[in-house]
């Protein structure tokens, strides 16, 4: 009996104890960032039940003391709380982004950000996605600071990308590093498979890429998997079109009319009588007014995107796949489009607990169809006084588009531009897959891992240029249909073994990492040309047409690589921190076979010494420094080599066939005083402060940073023998600073941010082999580098005004013999004052480079609503209006209505313009500053209202988001061009303003839903 009684009493205290234990913990979960309130977070106890958040992110679970709750939702790291006494609980997620944040990828690994002693910038993915860009890198525009990117409107175009500054007149891309794969550009790549971006910008950051790395470098990580992870489904679309921006208006007919008989010429006068005798008017007055523009350009081209994304996870083995297409046409009206169609594929599977094996692949296919760019150039060209179409062009064929001969152009360069956009046009295949597999050991836990990772790249891009039979009239018409076939076929194989070594001893933490890398680039060009093809785009193949002699051409290259690097990191309680970095490059390229390269960066974190602590204004606060050497390899690597000659110039050496024939012996000379070319090596020194402060509120970063390039290389004019000879010749220097500032706060359900970033830079030559200078460019406009001055300055007269009367004139020594010179015409500057205008009078006018780029952005969210603005700028640099500059030349030509419609007409009329009858005359249009503009601007870039909420049961949440984008909406700017983005190959890309593509703005609506 004693027994039973103590057994029940025994039984009794234990259920009394359980039953204690047991009670209802309530509480809430917000994201520990915005502490905005998540609902339908999942809930668990150790047994596998649980609940879930309600709409007001609020909860309650019945619980025992020695029970722990984990928290799990979408986008956020997983907690776990052990709930002990507490019957109230406030959870506050971390967003995996915001986890994410304080790791940052570098070169070959990732790093702490406090750790870091170089400036590398990490992209914010979420706002890549919010722009409507074809490009991740057209995103960029205005975010980062120390990196310039200039783009066209041009469907399928690559934007020009510059980090700190131009060091090279050879190569100024940076290099692109996606998933370990070195490319060239990432126009491939769709902006929602980005995980990760991040931009090292100085030596010390990059110098691990070596020879590669003079122009930045880009590192991009795709979308993974993660262990563990229940499926995640996510789609984003959007739909939308484009429209010009800042439409450039040109003189109508009415006033090109009173510009030509202003010139009191007969020619001029000749031009508007024969368009009233064709097409009608009253008086001098034509009645044809048309605008080119107007008639090239369309108000709504369509864009639309969709892309698919699923990823998830089991104990073992994780994966992701991507789907992308973009669909974009172009604002010039005709065939101009750009569709592209992308697909990702990631596993990673956990083979044994110290090996981990991944593959990850990349396929892109795109068709760009491209139109005449030129025709931009004649709708600004051509005469407003004939119409698009004349159906009394009989000779026309197959459409009836007018003719510029029918008032008399007979030169060509008044064209009918549309029917130069209509019947001229590229089309351009491309496919590039990039495959990489890789293998994670743990040799000794988590301090000494080797990776192995071979990586590839297969791209073909096959361009179809074709030009059908068709006439318009003598200046403008194909005799037959032309097809020139050029397929460019690329493949590329890194292959990186990487030994890394991480420990730790009290205040102490280091870490090594070893590794070898092993590239081969090959590259093969194939051109074949034919006439007489069908017009029928399927019947595009050489084949079916007549091959010509000269219509093919195949080229190639091969080259090889070899490197070694290392790296090594240390701090002292996270207080004085060490990275040293070497990488010795071997390549097949040059002669000299191998190049070093090494780095180091210091830094000291002060919020973490003593005398710091107590004070909470700064909560943190490092000052860095670096310095180190990169290379650029994209330098020609075949001067002085053997090279093929023909023509009257060789004829003494080889020969001809006949006297005068007209035909010479081919043969190869030999250029005996070859230079050893060559990369061109960059050293920087880089100085700044990271620092985070009012409750971590506000954070900043401000850098000064000084790189000059040794080894500059270029073609120098050989003194005695003539010609030129190429090799690394001089050094130039890019310095400046850079600013980055934000601010985020919360006022209840209230949240905003604000930031910005600026970038001053200043480019100068410091050494050019003892010559005196160099030019280039346009002959009539050329640009000029010399030592003092910035690369390739325009180079020309200084315009002060307007001659206003004669005795103006007549009082200016520097007129003296010229009687060509009349009121109306440019007065020049006399920079010498010898009272003679000559070479030594013409100047530094102005350069392309900005002295200044900037971006700034305010983001706002009330509840479920957020809207964020987007501004980029640039200021201090000059471009060269190559449109108004090409009258010098073709004094008939039509010009923007400003220009026109402010021509100087009488004494005091204006200081500014020049006069009708000036536009004709050769004195006006010596290069000089009046055709030389500021190129500054300020942009509206991205706007951007959204909305998001959930739908479903709380265990089964889908999280949706509707928005509205508005890309480039409007621009304010001072050049009188239609665009101040100047971009593109050969001038282009040194500020010439010639059949530039214009920018527009873009417009669209989309959704993103995540389940």
């Amino acid at each position: 009996m004693r027994k039973l009684f103590i057994f029940f009493l025994f039984l009794t205290t234990t259920l009394s104890y359980g039953y204690a234990q047991v009670r209802t913990v309530t509480g809430t979960v917000k994201d520990s960032q915005s502490l905005i309130a998540l609902p339908g977070v999942t809930i668990s106890k150790p047994d596998g039940t649980g609940t879930q958040t309600d709409a007001a992110g609020q909860f309650s679970i019945e619980t025992g003391a020695t029970d722990s709750l984990t928290f799990r939702f979408i986008g956020y790291t997983p907690q776990t709380v052990r709930v002990g006494d507490q019957e109230t609980l406030d959870v506050f997620l971390i967003s995996e982004d915001q986890a994410l944040e304080e790791v940052v990828v570098i070169g070959y690994g990732t790093a702490n950000r406090n750790d870091l002693t170089a400036p590398v910038t990490e992209v914010n993915v979420e706002d890549l996605t919010k722009r409507t860009t074809a490009n991740p890198m057209q995103a960029l525009q205005g975010s980062v600071s120390g990196v310039q990117v200039v783009t066209t409107g041009a469907p399928g175009s690559s934007p020009t990308v510059r980090v700190r500054g131009v060091g090279s007149l050879n190569n100024e891309n940076p290099l692109y590093v996606v998933d370990g794969m070195f490319v060239d550009n990432i126009d491939f790549l769709n902006s929602n498979d980005i995980e990760n971006m991040s931009i090292l910008k100085d030596a010390s950051g990059a110098a691990i890429y070596g020879v590669r790395a003079a122009n930045g470098v880009v590192i991009i990580t795709t979308k993974k998997g993660k262990m563990n992870m229940r499926t995640r489904v996510n789609y984003e679309g959007y739909v939308g079109f484009q429209s010009p921006v800042n439409m450039l208006r040109m003189a109508n007919g009415e006033e090109y009319a009173a510009m030509q008989l202003a010139k009191r010429t007969r020619g001029d006068s000749l031009y508007v009588l024969s368009s009233i005798d064709q097409f009608g008017g009253q008086g001098l007055v034509p009645s044809t007014s048309t605008d080119w523009y107007g008639e090239l350009l369309r108000n709504n081209a369509p864009m639309h995107s969709h892309s698919l994304d699923i990823m998830g996870g089991t104990e073992k083995v994780n994966y992701s796949f991507g789907a992308n297409m973009l669909d974009q046409e172009g604002i010039m009206d005709a065939r101009n489009d750009y569709k592209r169609y992308n697909l990702r594929f990631q596993m990673e599977a956990q083979a044994f607990d110290w090996l981990k094996l991944g593959f990850t692949a990349h396929l892109s296919n795109s068709t760009l169809f491209s139109p005449d760019n030129g025709a931009f150039m004649l709708a600004y060209h051509a005469s407003p006084l004939y119409p698009v179409r004349d159906p009394n062009n009989a000779n026309a064929y197959p459409e009836d588009f007018a003719s510029s001969t029918s008032i008399g152009y007979n030169n060509g360069v008044f064209n009918n531009p549309v029917a130069q956009a209509f019947y001229n046009y590229d089309r351009t295949k491309a496919f590039q897959v990039l495959p990489s597999a890789y293998a994670d050991v743990n040799i000794w836990g988590d301090k000494l891992k080797f990776k192995t990772q071979l990586s590839q790249r297969l791209a073909s891009h096959h361009k179809y240029d074709y030009t059908p039979e068709y006439y318009v009239d003598n200046t403008q018409r194909s005799q037959l249909s032309r097809l020139t076939s050029i397929q460019d076929r690329y493949t590329n194989y890194i292959w990186d073994n990487l030994l890394t070594y991480t420990d730790q001893a009290d205040d102490h933490n280091w870490s090594v990492l070893l590794g070898q890398s092993m590239r081969e680039d090959r590259w093969r060009k194939t051109q074949v040309s034919a006439d007489d093809i069908p017009a029928n785009e399927e019947s595009w193949y050489v084949d079916l047409g007549t091959r010509s002699i000269t219509g093919y051409e195949e080229e190639g290259t091969r080259n090889a690589g070899l490197s070694y690097f290392a790296r090594g990191t240390y701090d002292y309680r996270k207080t004085y921190l060490l990275t040293a970095t070497f990488r010795a490059d071997g390549s097949s390229k040059y002669q000299t076979k191998w190049g070093y390269f090494p780095s180091v960066g210091l830094g000291w974190v002060l919020t973490n010494e003593n005398f710091f602590q107590g004070q909470d204004f700064l909560n943190f606060l490092k000052l860095r420094g670096s310095w180190g050497k990169l290379g650029n390899d994209g330098i020609n690597a075949n001067a002085g080599y053997a090279q093929l000659n023909i023509g009257n110039d060789y004829s003494g050496i080889f020969g001809s066939i006949g006297p005068g024939t007209g035909v010479y012996i081919p043969g190869y000379t030999i250029e005996t005083q070859y230079t050893n070319v060559g990369w061109e090596v960059v050293e920087e020194w880089d100085f700044g402060l990271d620092f985070t402060m009012a409750n971590e509120r506000l954070k900043g970063s401000v850098d000064y940073y000084h790189r000059l390039t040794h080894g500059l290389a270029f073609n120098r004019t050989r003194a005695l023998r003539g010609g030129t000879l190429y090799g690394n010749f001089g050094d130039v220097a890019n310095s400046g600073f850079e600013f980055n500032l934000n601010w985020t706060d919360r006022i209840g359900d209230f949240g905003y941010r604000i930031g910005g970033n600026l970038t001053t830079l200043k480019n100068e030559v410091k050494d050019l082999g003892g010559i005196a200078y160099l030019m280039g460019g346009q002959t009539t406009r050329p640009v000029r580098t010399e030592v003092g001055k910035p690369l390739n300055y325009f180079y020309g007269y200084e315009v002060t005004g307007i001659y206003q009367n004669q005795q103006q004139i007549d009082n200016d020594p520097i007129t003296e013999g010229e009687d060509s010179i009349k009121p109306g015409y440019f007065i020049y500057k006399d920079q010498n004052g010898d009272g003679v205008l000559n070479e030594d009078d013409r100047t530094d006018i102005g350069n392309y480079l900005p002295k200044i780029t900037y971006g700034f952005n305010m983001g706002f969210d009330y509840k479920n609503f957020d809207l964020s603005i987007v501004f980029q700028g640039q200021a201090g640099n000059k471009l060269l209006n190559q449109n108004r500059a090409a009258r010098s030349q073709y004094s008939m030509m039509n010009g923007d209505a400003e220009f026109v419609t402010n021509l100087w007409n009488g004494e005091g009329s204006t200081n500014m313009y020049p006069s009708a009858e000036a536009t004709t005359d050769g004195y006006n249009f010596q290069a000089n500053s009046f055709w030389v503009e500021s190129g500054s601007y300020l942009r509206i870039q991205n706007i951007q209202l959204g909305y998001n909420f959930n739908i479903g049961k709380e265990d089964k949440q889908t999280r949706f988001r509707v928005f509205a984008t508005a890309d480039r909406p409007a621009i304010f700017t001072n050049y009188s061009g239609f665009t101040p983005e100047v971009t593109g190959s050969g001038v282009a890309g040194l500020g010439y303003d010639l059949s530039i593509y214009p920018v527009s703005a873009t417009y669209s609506v989309g959704v993103r839903v995540s389940y």
